[in-house]
């Protein structure tokens, strides 16, 4: 099954596997950041399990989102989780609101101030954050599913 690390400080991030609202039968993972949490609260899913061997060239990897609101920054991190200062992270935006949409992540483009990708490391551990840099008590309570997380290979 999903293994979930939440993280935040002093509030972290909530994350629970739970029905799809439009398809009762689709399983979703649902983060909820709340009133408390830090800019950076997000979840890691499963660490260590599945690596995902980016490239110049296969450096994209899609995240299906269903967030309450449009216009907000998700970030995706990837890292060795064997040895955190080999990372890499980028955000995408949302751009529809109560309904889902696939968001685009190209590591080879990363966020300011982060590292740039290399193809030397392993990235094994994966994080989300929702509303990335707007802490909970901004933002207020806010529920965010996703699923369907696909490194897209071009061979």
């Amino acid at each position: 099954g999903t293994v979930y690390e939440d993280f935040g400080e002093p509030v972290t991030a909530m994350t629970v596997l739970g029905s799809d609202p439009l398809n009762a039968s689709n399983m979703v993972s649902i983060t909820t950041k709340p009133q408390g949490s830090p800019s950076w609260a997000g979840t890691t899913v499963n660490a260590g399990q599945i690596t995902y061997p980016l490239s110049a060239t296969n450096s994209i990897i899609t995240v299906r989102v269903y967030s309450p609101d449009k216009g907000i920054p998700v970030r995706l991190k990837l890292e060795d989780a064997a040895d955190p200062t080999h990372s890499v992270e980028t955000e995408a935006v949302t751009t529809s609101f109560d309904g889902w949409e696939t968001l685009t992540f190209d590591f080879s483009n990363e966020a300011p101030g982060t590292a740039p990708l290399d193809p030397s490391y392993t990235y094994d551990k994966m994080s989300i954050f929702f509303n990335f840099g707007t802490d909970g008590d901004t933002a207020g309570e806010k529920t965010y599913l996703w699923d369907t997380v696909e490194f897209d290979f071009i061979p």
